[in-house]
């Protein structure tokens, strides 16, 4: 016991404070090349700024292209907006990038320790690609991969979407492959850029979508243009010159830009993901929505992992622990998204009759009501002799 004193044992969650935010964090695999002393090709590098990355061998004169994509990344998110790349050969697929079994995107999402909410993945053309579906073959085989990438991480905790550059577009509507078939719910295809290019303009989206809250769509007209001058599809055709086809690529799942009628500048069209119509995440807002619950959810209960659960007389699980997580998981998820408008309620319900101590498990079920968008606006107008009043 040692002398007589005074201890204090001072409790360290009494003022019930948040876990830290979770940011939308990008990151791009991205076509480029080693310069000495400065950048390896598959090596992970974080950025902050366009001083960072030129610092970095990421310059116009020795990586044109991702200095471009990089470039436009920060034009819009501006100096300070946090991203991760990689550069690769020009002779690395988009398949091999997304493949997790190899050393590309797996392994930038991994260095970056789980901070990549998003992840970009575009590659040169080379101008000798094999097309299918209306575009270079790779972008498939890419989205096949990088939807099994995504959900490795997802199950790690580390969630992520990818958006693929759907490079080289025949300019025929019909051939394009049709997404809404499909089940890769984590992963979107950019179809469109400002340049006339064979590939999409990743930076200028990696760069909208890290700029917005997890609620925001990407095509929010009260954001306002994301381009001023000209958008074009992979195959360097102007985007009014399918004007009449923009329901059918939307309604395949691709992301371009358009332009309203009135309205200088250019947006883009959805933030589809390349899913059925009756997928809960068939967009990316749901989608970043979701990780960002799952993750504060976690942070809050895997301090739980293997603790004691007191229970009554009757063997159920004590009240005062039922209230005490509830409290938790609702106080962090609302304080962090609900009062910042990324969710319009949330609510956790814990079964206090459960069998905790024969089973050892803890069912939680965490209700998530998300906010609405208005997509869709019918207005019916007409001319009347008498105002309803």
């Amino acid at each position: 016991m040692g002398l007589p004193k005074i201890i204090f044992n001072i409790a360290t969650t009494g003022l019930g404070l948040l876990t830290g935010n979770v940011q939308k964090v990008p990151g791009v695999v991205i076509t480029g090349s080693t310069v000495a002393g400065k950048i390896t090709i598959g090596e992970s590098k974080q950025l902050f700024s366009l001083e960072d990355a030129e610092g970095a061998g990421i310059t116009k004169a020795d990586n044109p292209f991702a200095y471009k994509h990089v470039k436009a990344f920060y034009d819009y998110a501006k100096t300070g907006s946090e991203i991760w790349i990689m550069l690769v050969s020009d002779a690395t697929s988009m398949e091999s990038i997304a493949d997790n079994t190899q050393e590309f995107a797996k392994k930038l999402l991994n260095e970056a320790g789980g901070r990549i909410r998003v992840l970009g993945i575009i590659k040169k053309s080379l101008g000798t690609e094999t097309s299918a579906g209306g575009l270079d073959a790779d972008v498939d085989k890419a989205v096949i991969k990088a939807q099994q990438l995504s959900t490795e991480f997802a199950d790690k905790y580390f969630p992520v979407r990818v958006l693929i550059s759907a490079n080289n577009f025949s300019g025929n509507v019909q051939e394009l492959k049709d997404y809404s078939t499909t089940e890769f719910n984590r992963v979107s295809l950019v179809i469109a850029n400002t340049d006339g290019e064979k590939e999409a303009s990743m930076g200028l989206a990696l760069g909208r979508l890290a700029s917005i809250p997890v609620q925001r769509k990407i095509h929010r007209v009260r954001d306002g243009a994301v381009e001023n001058t000209a958008a074009y599809y992979t195959n360097g055709a102007k985007v009014e010159t399918l004007t009449t086809a923009w329901d059918n690529i939307a309604d395949k799942n691709y992301i371009f830009l358009r332009n309203f009628a009135g309205r200088a500048g250019f947006y883009f069209s959805t933030d589809s993901t390349l899913t059925k119509e009756t997928d809960d995440f068939k967009t990316l807002s749901n989608g970043f929505v979701m990780d960002k619950a799952v993750i504060i959810a976690y942070n809050v209960l895997v301090e739980n992992l293997a603790d004691e659960i007191p229970v009554t007389a009757s063997g159920t699980i004590h009240p005062a622990i039922i209230k005490s997580w509830q409290n938790a998981i609702e106080s962090n998820i609302n304080g962090l998204m609900t009062s910042a408008g990324e969710l319009s309620n949330c609510k956790v319900i814990i079964d206090e009759t459960q069998d905790v101590l024969t089973t050892g498990k803890l069912i939680v079920q965490i209700q998530l009501q998300p906010v609405g968008y208005a997509e869709y606006i019918t207005v019916n107008i007409g001319f009347t002799t008498k105002i309803d009043t």
